[in-house]
C-alpha cells in the first residue's frame, strides 16, 4: 500500500522569551488564530506545543509554501504590547510520506514530520526552510528559499497585513484595496515593496515541482 504524501509545517516564535509576560495571552491568541487565517488557502490541522511552538498539517500539499508565508505575514502584522519588535517565527516545511496518522499531529509520524522537525532543530539564523523527499527539488528550492526568507524578514507590520490578504485571496489590487478599505496607490506601493511578484513566482515554481511528484 502506498503511503500518502503530506506537508508538515513546524515552527516556533522568534525570541519568545523576550515577549513581556502581559503579552503572552496576546501571543497565544495570535497563534490560535492561524487556522482561521489559513482557511482561504488550504484545509489544515493545527496544534500548539511548548507555549511558543506550533505544527500545521497542510491538506493541499502544494499550498504548503503559501501557508507558511501567510503564517509569517500574520505574525509580522502583530506587535506585542510594550515591545519594539513585531512577531515572527522560524518555519520549517517537511514534505514526504505520512506513515502513521492519528487524531493528533503530536502522535502522528512519518517522513514529512521527521523532515520538518529535524529541519527546525538545525535552523540557526534562517527563519524559513523546506526539505522534501526529492533531492532535485531540494537543490532547486534551496537558494531561492534563502532569498525569499530575506524578503519576508524585511516586511513591515503594515506590509505584512496587505500581503497576507493577497496570499489568502489572490485578486486584483483594486479588489484588494476595496477589501482592506485602503487606496489603490497604498496597496500598489506596499505589494511592490513586499516583492509580491517574486513571492508569487517562487510559490508557482514550488507548486509545479511538487505537483510533478504528486501525480
Amino acid at each position: 500500500m502506498n503511503m500518502r504524501l503530506g506537508a508538515i509545517i513546524t515552527g516556533d516564535i522568534v525570541n519568545s522569551t523576550n515577549i513581556p509576560i502581559e503579552s503572552r495571552d496576546l501571543m497565544l491568541n495570535i497563534l490560535q488564530a492561524i487556522p482561521e487565517k489559513l482557511a482561504p488557502i488550504s484545509d489544515v490541522s493545527f496544534e500548539i506545543f511548548r507555549g511558543d511552538g506550533f505544527q500545521i498539517g497542510v491538506l493541499q500539499v502544494d499550498e504548503a509554501v503559501r501557508c507558511a508565508l501567510a503564517v509569517r505575514a500574520w505574525l509580522r502584522s502583530n506587535k506585542p504590547i510594550d515591545s519594539n519588535n513585531i512577531l515572527d517565527a522560524r518555519i520549517a516545511i517537511g514534505i514526504g510520506t505520512l506513515d502513521y496518522e492519528s487524531d493528533s499531529l503530536s502522535t502522528s509520524d512519518g517522513e514529512a514530520y521527521r523532515l520538518s522537525g529535524r529541519l527546525l532543530d538545525e535552523m540557526n539564523k534562517s527563519r524559513f526552510k523546506i526539505m522534501t523527499s526529492w533531492k532535485e527539488v531540494n537543490e532547486e528550492l534551496g537558494l531561492a528559499t534563502l532569498f525569499v526568507d530575506d524578503i519576508v524578514s524585511g516586511w513591515t507590520q503594515s506590509q505584512s497585513e496587505i500581503i497576507l490578504a493577497h496570499l489568502q485571496t489572490p485578486v486584483s489590487h483594486i479588489e484588494l484595496a476595496k477589501k482592506l478599505n485602503l487606496s489603490r496607490q497604498m496597496v500598489d506601493k506596499s505589494l511592490k515593496a513586499s516583492k509580491e511578484e517574486l513571492i508569487d513566482t517562487y510559490d508557482q515554481r514550488f507548486k509545479k515541482l511538487i505537483n510533478k511528484h504528486l501525480q
